[in-house]
């Protein structure tokens, strides 16, 4: 924002710190305080309650002078204590143990006494109990917080202390589904136990999980009426080398993984502190919904079958690329009309002249933080929302594929990908398409390398974050993000039998209504019934059948295929294992779709599928069957990114250049899936749509000059022939046809890079 300065997750307007400045420099100047007091007055900086924000506010004004942006006063004080600040114990004895029995009975009058504030007397005997007996000693309490008194008939049992969460907390981060626009609105409704002490020498059966559940049954009226802001989820710490956690799991708590040992001020990023288990409660059911909420524009929805806008397809993908510079915004489009015009020539090659190739080059091996793959990709990741927007129903089908860069042993930055010591990339993405199976565009990706493997922990005590698998749950949390700004729009994430993580199902819980989610099984889950997924599947009636057409693949002809249907709404229970055994169980609906009667010799489809979508007919079995049959498009495209963009050609000197490079591959394979898609399921579109006049021209010429093509075989003329060379636009150059991709669930069929230009020339007009 031009004119402002961001601090503490808030616009600052730099007139009114210049103001202040001046005000601190004049003749009389007043004292810090009324300056922060003032300051909170100018920029409205308040809390939830409306009243001044002072203590924040000071906080920022610091980091500001810090920076040199604003100049205060001096302190009162030129004297500063370099001694932490601690609890203040003031030596008085504690109060007498009571005497409790040891038998697991109700325990009279067990109550928690809310301190108002430091002048209430029990503030001091919190302090005492908290730096004599707690692990942590005198360390205080920072930012907002509650304290409590645990107490009963007999006297005080213990102290309990809530606080401000943690800013940044994988785990925590990854399972909400925090972006990081969400992360900043919502973090202050996310509160943290703190301090949670029940004094030595009592042992008393279930004492912790009842003052669990005082605390939490308490602490969110008590938070809101303090700070005007209720909390709706509640995070702790767990020390594994001295507790083990029994007590927040008998009281329902959910462990979520490891902390990294960093602590609260550690701004060197040095693991100062040893890694904890994090484990959370919700104080509401819907706690993650509610922190995902954030206030976002809608997108304006705009159909493919819609008129180009701009005379050159790339200038519309690219449009609002922000790289950092207008030169390179302006660049990084035009590379995208030549490669676009080449896909299959070399990097070097696909450029109009030398002086265009060597600003290529500059602008993939720039050093500047903002040219990468997102910020390449942010603008066509916003044309293929908006054409989601345009559309009742989208499949977001998601899945990983490996880059082979073997032959590159300068290049760095890679990584293996597979067990044979292959280098190279893996990139995982999702496509969107149409339920008539054509392509919308690629709504978000990444790209990794692996690292070399280390001794770790094993990967069932591994939180989602800490593995590779966590690129599942960020393409749906990525998924979700967009169907917020398309409420209209139904998004279906799809996934193949990989992406058969209990963890994803657990993320629909905090995803918007329009997101559900298809999942091809690959795990015979427990139910909790006691029984086993396939079991419970497998004695159920026969619900019905479906048929699909299976196209020819390898050397087996094409065939139509009978597929029997049950299906059955399920309640899966968690794996048992150690992170997990805290965790609900989920309900989700699983469709069994088995061919009978398949070919000697041929494997017959045989799909455990695994839904949100209620499914409760026939009907509805067999449309999920359909939808996932669609998720065969990304391996279309993968085909085309790699055949006909040739992506595993590039030679270049680290992987940041091949991400960028691959960043304009990514976009032109959509094209031309986009394209050929089109030319087969929609033949009869006016060619004007995706054709510019001057590519219809050049058509038109090479029509009138060799003649009509036949309209009973029209893809059999050689590849290129109709072309019009390289002003056919992202299909124009494409002289070999690509081999033929076949779909195993009766989706795509074939391939073609040459289809639709031959068929716009027989459109009428062209």
């Amino acid at each position: 924002m031009l004119g402002a300065i961001r601090i503490s997750g808030r616009w600052v307007d730099r007139q009114a710190l210049e103001r202040l400045s001046r005000r601190s420099q004049g003749p009389t100047p007043p004292s810090r305080s009324q300056v922060i007091a003032e300051f909170c007055r100018s920029v409205n900086w308040c809390d939830a309650q409306g009243q001044p924000a002072l203590a924040s506010a000071g906080a920022a004004l610091r980091k500001l002078e810090r920076r040199g942006l604003v100049q205060l006063p001096p302190p009162v004080s030129a004297f500063q204590s370099k001694t932490p600040r601690r609890l203040a114990d003031d030596g008085q004895p504690l109060p007498a143990l009571p005497a409790l029995p040891s038998r697991p009975e109700p325990i009279a009058g067990l109550r928690l006494r809310l301190i108002q504030d430091e002048k209430d007397p029990a503030h001091r005997i919190w302090n005492r109990l908290i730096t004599r007996e707690h692990p942590l000693g005198d360390r205080p309490l920072v930012g907002a917080q509650r304290r409590y008194l645990l107490e009963c008939e007999a006297g005080v049992l213990g102290a309990l202390g809530l606080g401000p969460p943690a800013f940044h907390l994988e785990c925590r981060d990854q399972w909400i589904g925090w972006s990081v626009s969400a992360r900043r609105q919502n973090l202050g409704r996310v509160i943290g136990l703190s301090r949670f002490l029940i004094r030595p020498g009592l042992r008393v059966p279930n004492l912790a999980s009842q003052c669990y559940s005082l605390v939490l049954g308490q602490v969110a009226g008590d938070w809101q009426s303090r700070y005007g802001l209720k909390p709706v989820l509640v995070e702790t710490y767990v020390d594994r080398v001295r507790h083990q956690g029994r007590s927040l799991a008998a009281a329902n708590w959910r462990r979520l993984g490891e902390s990294k040992g960093r602590g609260r001020d550690d701004r060197q990023r040095q693991s100062a502190q040893g890694p904890k288990d994090v484990w959370v409660y919700e104080l509401d059911p819907k706690a993650r919904a509610q922190l995902q909420r954030t206030q976002l524009e809608r997108v304006a929805p705009r159909s493919v079958f819609a008129p180009a806008l701009a005379t050159d397809w790339a200038q519309e993908e690219m449009a609002g690329v922000d790289l950092g510079d207008e030169r390179l915004n302006a660049r990084a489009a035009r590379m995208l009309g030549q490669r676009g015009a080449r896909p299959t020539q070399s990097f070097f090659r696909s450029f109009d002249n030398g002086a265009e190739a060597k600003g290529a080059y500059q602008l993939i091996e720039n050093g500047r933080a903002e040219i990468s793959l997102t910020s390449l990709l942010a603008p066509h990741q916003l044309q293929t929302a908006r054409r989601m927007a345009a559309e009742k129903v989208v499949l977001l089908a998601q899945d990983t594929t490996g880059l082979s860069y073997n032959t590159l042993a300068e290049t760095t930055g890679l990584g293996s990908i597979g067990e044979s010591g292959t280098r190279g990339l893996f990139l995982h993405s999702l496509q969107a398409f149409r339920l008539d199976g054509i392509p919308l565009g690629t709504l978000w990706a990444e790209v990794w390398a692996r690292p070399p493997q280390n001794e770790r922990a094993h990967r069932n005590a591994q939180s989602c974050d800490e593995k590779e698998s966590g690129r599942w749950i960020r393409a749906l949390q990525a998924a979700s993000e967009q169907a917020r700004r398309m409420p209209q729009t139904v998004v279906l994430v799809c996934g193949d039998r990989e992406s058969d993580i209990y963890e994803l199902y657990d993320q629909k819980a905090g995803a918007p209504e329009n997101v559900h989610l298809l999942v091809r099984g690959q795990h015979d889950r427990c139910l909790s019934g006691g029984t086993r997924l396939l079991e419970s599947l497998a004695a159920l009636p026969l619900g019905g059948r479906v048929e699909v057409r299976v196209p020819r693949r390898n050397q087996q002809p094409a065939r139509t295929a009978t597929l029997e249907l049950r299906w059955q709404e399920v309640e899966l229970r968690p794996p048992a294992v150690a992170l997990k055994k805290s965790w609900p169980t989920l309900k989700v609906y699983a469709v069994w779709a088995k061919e009978v009667g398949a070919p000697e010799g041929v494997d017959g489809i045989d799909w455990l599928l695994l839904t949100t979508w209620p499914v409760s007919t026939l009907k509805m079995a067999r449309r999920v069957v359909r939808w996932y049959g669609l998720r065969w498009g990304i391996e279309c495209w993968h085909h085309v990114l790699k055949v006909v963009c040739r992506v595993e050609t590039r030679q270049m000197k680290s992987a940041q250049a091949l991400e960028r490079a691959l960043a304009l591959d990514m976009i032109i394979a959509s094209r031309v899936l986009l394209l050929t898609r089109l030319g087969k399921e929609h033949p009869n579109l006016p060619a004007e749509l995706f054709y510019s006049a001057e590519e219809l021209e050049v058509l038109a010429a090479k029509k009138s000059r060799d003649g009509a093509l036949p309209r009973e075989h029209p893809t059999d003329a050689a590849p290129g022939q109709y072309s019009g060379g390289d002003a056919g636009g992202v299909l124009g150059a494409s002289r070999r046809r690509p081999p033929r991709s076949e779909d195993s669930g009766g989706g795509f069929t074939s391939l073609r890079c040459d289809g639709l230009v031959q068929k716009a020339i027989r459109q009428p007009g062209a």
